[in-house]
């Protein structure tokens, strides 16, 4: 846990102490007033706050900032995957900078019941903690973040969902209305957001990568002036189906 607390980045949340005891682990982290992402994305949804687009980018390149971080510094050393990547572990700061929060407590989990640390709708098929299982999480996330939909209170299968809207070719209607806006953007970040979410954890890009092509997706969004941002109904047909498995089900047999 020393060594956990010495990791220093601006997407972390700064472990400030720990205590263990024979019956308690207690991990104390500096209080952020803003709450989770969870916890800001329910408000959009009930109308509380606004949630653009740019807000939204920002937070999913800082996220995968902070993974990358936690991959880098402990190459070459035994990594400690993160195993429990969602929406409440994601605190944000006064300006909405993500921090990723709860690193290291896979550490204090019973290796036999690791495969279910990660909460129902973020685990990746293979049950295992590890860097693709965390990409995988990640990628929930991102298709959270550019659906709407919460995947934490509600158990439902997004990867699956949103697959079966693409395949059915009904990809525009994915977005969340704010994403909606600037569809020309979102489609590259949809079509990351479904390799993290690979069925198989070889076929998953590792953290780093992701970082790279969601900087660029960022990049791209900066370069351009907001007069070049269009909707769904004028963006050219996005080909997204070559990370879409033919034997994924259509929307409507999803239960």
């Amino acid at each position: 846990m020393k060594k956990i607390g010495e990791l220093q980045h601006q997407n972390l949340l700064p472990l400030v102490a720990y205590g263990f005891t024979n019956e308690t682990k207690l991990l104390i982290y500096r209080f952020q007033p803003q709450g989770s992402l969870l916890s800001q994305l329910e408000k959009y949804i009930e109308g509380k706050r606004d949630f653009p687009w740019a807000t939204r980018l920002c937070i999913a390149v800082g996220i995968a900032r902070g993974l990358d971080y936690i991959y880098q510094m402990c190459e070459g050393e035994k990594v400690i995957p993160h195993g429990n990547i969602k929406l409440s572990n994601i605190l944000l700061n006064e300006d909405d900078t993500p921090l990723i929060s709860e690193y290291g407590c896979s550490k204090l989990v019973d290796p036999k019941k690791a495969c279910l640390f990660n909460v129902h709708g973020y685990a990746a098929p293979e049950k295992v903690l590890s860097e693709q299982s965390d990409v995988f999480s990640f990628g929930v996330i991102l298709l959270e973040l550019l659906t709407g939909k919460i995947v934490e209170k509600s158990g439902l299968d997004l990867p699956k969902w949103v697959r079966g809207m693409v395949r059915e070719e009904w990809t525009g209607e994915v977005f969340d209305k704010e994403i909606a806006k600037n569809a020309k953007y979102a489609f590259p970040l949809l079509n990351i957001s479904l390799k993290c979410v690979a069925h198989l954890p070889q076929d998953r890009p590792s953290i780093a990568e992701v970082l790279e092509k969601i900087q660029e997706v960022s990049n791209v969004h900066d370069d351009l002036s907001p007069a070049s941002t269009t909707s769904v109904e004028s963006t050219p047909k996005c080909l997204l189906h070559s990370v879409v498995p033919e034997e994924w089900e259509t929307p409507g047999s999803i239960r």
